[in-house]
């Protein structure tokens, strides 16, 4: 059976001791396997800790094409995270972007090692630092350029970034545009690299506008893409 790391990106209870797990492998993309014996067996091989949203694991698994679900036959932690799942900001911004990936990866489910490595640098450089209140308006500007419509920054000097043409434009364009303070934001998140992001001075309110813009991005790029339900309780933390 093959082996593989993957990215945990969602888990969800079934039935009494199994859990139904989605995963962004390395060497297969995005797939859907049952893990059973989660539950209600003190002998249990798997930890509960070990689905996590968006955990680096190793798993042993079986995955017959065109099948719904594979099995996981086994499963080792890659990577202990030290802070993700233990600060409360952190561990909102997690829930967050899993639940975006999950929507993301229900129509990019073909390997991109890029991506995966992407996943991987900037998720530990997030464990690593006390806090960072920009990191996921970077992650999520950044996450585009691997899913194919990254902004377009046709010249500096325009003044409106159209959402559904994903380009600037000197005069606006038909459509919801960026413009004005929220469109220099924009590009400085753009031009900004994520150990960097710390010095940018960034308010809440506009950090919120700015995410809710990106929001509306996806949305008219993937058409299954979902607004995460976690956005709400997410605002709340950034307050």
């Amino acid at each position: 059976m093959p082996n593989s790391r993957a990215f945990v990106i969602r888990s969800l209870k079934n039935g009494e001791t199994s859990l139904i797990v989605s995963c962004y492998l390395e060497d297969i993309g995005y797939k859907t396997f049952i893990v059973k014996g989660v539950y209600g067996s003190k002998k249990s091989k798997f930890s509960k800790a070990h689905f996590f949203p968006l955990n680096i694991i190793s798993l042993n698994y079986s995955y017959s094409e065109g099948k719904n679900l594979g099995f996981i036959k086994e499963v080792k932690t890659e990577k202990l995270y030290k802070s993700l799942h233990l600060d409360i900001q952190k561990s909102s911004v997690i829930i967050f972007l899993s639940e975006i990936l999950n929507s993301i990866f229900k129509e990019e489910t073909l390997v991109n090692k890029d991506l995966f490595n992407f996943l991987l640098n900037t998720l530990s450089w997030y464990d690593q630092v006390n806090s960072c209140n920009n990191f996921h308006l970077k992650f999520l500007i950044e996450l585009s350029r691997f899913i194919g419509f990254y902004p377009n920054i046709n010249n500096e000097n325009d003044s409106f970034f159209n959402l559904e043409s994903g380009s600037t434009s000197a005069t606006q364009s038909i459509g919801a545009n960026i413009s004005g303070n929220d469109l220099i934001l924009f590009k400085e998140f753009l031009g900004t690299e994520f150990e960097d992001l710390n010095s940018m001075n960034t308010k809440n309110e506009s950090r919120t506008r700015i995410l809710n813009y990106i929001i509306d991005y996806y949305s008219l790029h993937l058409q299954m893409f979902k607004t995460p339900k976690s956005i709400n309780v997410f605002a709340e933390i950034f307050k």
